[in-house]
């Protein structure tokens, strides 16, 4: 048992939080802890949880992927053309695959293959993934989106909505992932000691490839959910959200410096989140209040992590960071 509380002490520690959070949400109104109220909420959340999965392994790796909404905007409004076009949903759904793919690739292949920073390209990539977007639906979006379209983010399997379903077959799929694969396992090495891992033929620019790649899927699968809840889709769709994503992976756990974090801990920030975001949503937080919540938040698990690894003797430096990036950009 002592064993256990030691290695999931970050997890810990959410868990606690989460009932903390669901007592005073439970004050602020009955209605917080009703299944419906809080079904509804999850389900609102989940294209943001998704990309929160998705961002957790190029996190590992020691790198950062900011374009994340905008390739979910982009994933939404080409699947909701479809729709227009009329053409069968798992054409549209192929279709926005393809842009997801074609986005994560370019993602990976500019950071790895190039060398460039992560930050920067992706920071470079979000608004060109937009303006797409832009392009692609105009300035007022695609409305009424209907049909086999929104199936998947509207629907229920008796008392349990899809996108929750969905959700935890994601996470499922990722902790097996992380966990039980070689290639998982690639991912903490590279972002922990990338050198070595070079040293031992592993191909490190492989590796950060698919973790791109992958987290462009999972963004359009959040988009496929998004256009099934809303019944639309425009080029600003999940706009503002990254850094609720960020923050959900920090807060799991993840070290922003690279080589640390479990699924269990990143699927647990994401039900604090959830449950703080439907808490100030009864009541009646203004969203900028929301994000100035989420921004402390994200600044808060920051600082405690270095504090954490502080008191380990493995205090993190930007300058160790940087030398690793150019490291693995060679």
């Amino acid at each position: 048992m002592k064993h256990f509380l030691r290695s999931y002490q970050w997890e810990s520690s959410l868990v606690v939080l989460i009932a903390l959070a669901a007592v005073w949400g439970s004050t602020i109104s009955p209605f917080f802890v009703s299944y419906m109220n809080l079904a509804n909420s999850a389900v609102t959340f989940i294209p943001t949880a998704l990309m929160v999965l998705g961002l957790f392994p190029v996190v590992v790796l020691g790198e950062m992927d900011i374009s994340l909404a905008s390739t979910l905007g982009l994933c939404a409004v080409v699947y909701a053309r479809m729709w227009q076009q009329g053409a069968p949903v798992i054409v549209g759904a192929c279709v926005s695959l393809l842009v997801a793919l074609v986005c994560g690739l370019i993602n990976g292949i500019f950071v790895s293959y190039c060398g460039l920073p992560s930050m920067a390209v992706t920071l470079g990539t979000m608004g060109i993934y937009r303006g797409i977007a832009y392009l692609v639906a105009g300035s007022a979006g695609i409305d009424g989106v209907s049909g086999d379209y929104i199936v998947l983010g509207s629907s229920w399997v008796g008392w349990v909505p899809v996108p929750i379903i969905v959700f935890a077959i994601c996470v499922v799929l990722i902790w097996l992932l992380m966990s039980k694969t070689n290639l998982g396992q690639y991912h903490y090495a590279v972002g922990s000691q990338v050198q070595a891992v070079r040293f031992a033929g592993i191909q490190v620019k492989r590796v950060k490839v698919f973790a791109y790649v992958l987290a462009a899927i999972l963004a359009w699968l959040a988009s496929i959910l998004w256009v099934g809840q809303y019944m639309s889709a425009r080029g600003d769709n999940a706009d503002g959200t990254i850094m609720l994503v960020l923050t959900g992976v920090v807060l799991g756990g993840v070290s922003v410096f690279g080589g640390s974090g479990k699924t269990s801990g990143v699927t647990l920030s994401v039900i604090l989140l959830m449950v703080v975001q439907t808490a100030m949503s009864l009541a009646n937080v203004p969203g900028t209040t929301q994000t100035l919540v989420s921004g402390g938040i994200l600044l808060f698990a920051v600082l405690l992590q270095n504090i954490s690894q502080l008191g380990t003797g493995k205090r993190p430096n930007w300058l160790k960071m940087a030398k690793r990036q150019v490291q693995t950009s060679k």
